[in-house]
């Protein structure tokens, strides 16, 4: 996916989570989209600084 393409996602997703979160009561999803609001924000900082994530490698037990 280009770059502005993800960004764009990761831009509406966290408007999504942000909407839901005004109306939200549920304690348990409100975590849950905090969870979520917060990942995708992080995922839209490495797109736009380029930070590459942990590479599959890094998984790998040695």
């Amino acid at each position: 996916m280009a770059s502005s393409e993800a960004e764009f996602v990761h831009r509406e997703n966290i408007k999504h989570f942000e909407k839901k979160l005004e109306t939200e009561t549920d304690s348990a999803t409100r975590r849950v989209l905090f969870k979520l609001l917060d990942e995708e924000r992080t995922k839209l900082a490495r797109v736009q600084h380029r930070t590459p994530g942990p590479s599959h490698s890094d998984h790998l037990e040695r």
